[in-house]
């Protein structure tokens, strides 16, 4: 797969297969090409709607019965205003009983009366830790996440951290924090200097590789 923006190259031919259940960790500096590489996967994806993006060579091919959650980094503004957190979340899944979405809010830290709140009320990792929630509660099998920790406290970190721990999808995660890459990533693929590394393990291993390398 190849994506440039004009002369300027991102992702030059770059191939790899991912397993059912693996969990690859972005890594590299701002403005590499991480959030380019998720938006050229995801494009087209089963369960992703609102992602017009094209790559300019390749192609991605998405295994039998994939459905893609996708968190970006501008998500704010995939939460319709003028309803209570609640009633928003209640949509993705009418079906849902009050006490499990009651369940998943307390989940994300959403305590007591603050299922209440209204959308347009809603601090950025607020926003974040409610399309938490929603993934949650449509659970796709294939997590994407841009910068999820961006706005988001310690303890809204940990909750991150440990309901991906658990889940037992396959997850993309582009992000600065190590401490949630080092916890959840089985894998690595780093940016740097044009080129994209896969590394098959976790982020303890890289580390330790790269500076056997040095």
């Amino acid at each position: 797969m190849s994506k440039s923006y004009g002369e300027q190259a991102v992702v030059t031919n770059f191939t790899a297969s991912v397993a059912r259940g693996e969990k690859i960790a972005l890594m590299g500096r701002n403005g590499v090409g991480k959030t380019t590489l998720i938006r050229s996967l995801i494009a087209g994806a089963p369960g992703v709607d609102d992602e017009p993006f094209a790559i300019d060579g390749g192609s991605v091919e998405w295994g039998h019965e994939v459905a893609v959650g996708y968190f970006s980094q501008d998500h704010r503004a995939s939460i319709q205003p003028g309803m209570t957190v609640f009633d928003w979340l209640r949509q993705f899944d009418p079906a849902a009983g009050n006490e499990e979405l009651r369940g998943l809010l307390g989940q994300m830290l959403f305590r007591g009366e603050e299922g209440m709140k209204q959308t347009d009320a809603l601090s950025g990792g607020e926003a974040a830790r409610l399309l938490f929630c929603k993934l949650m509660l449509q659970q796709p099998n294939v997590l994407v996440f841009d910068e999820p920790t961006n706005h988001l406290d310690l303890e809204s970190i940990n909750a991150l951290n440990f309901a991906l721990q658990k889940s037992q999808a396959t997850v993309f995660l582009v992000s600065h924090d190590h401490d949630l890459v080092e916890e959840v990533a089985t894998r690595i693929w780093h940016f740097s200097h044009g080129k994209i590394e896969d590394f098959k393990g976790a982020y303890e291993e890289y580390s330790a590789a790269t500076l056997l390398a040095r």
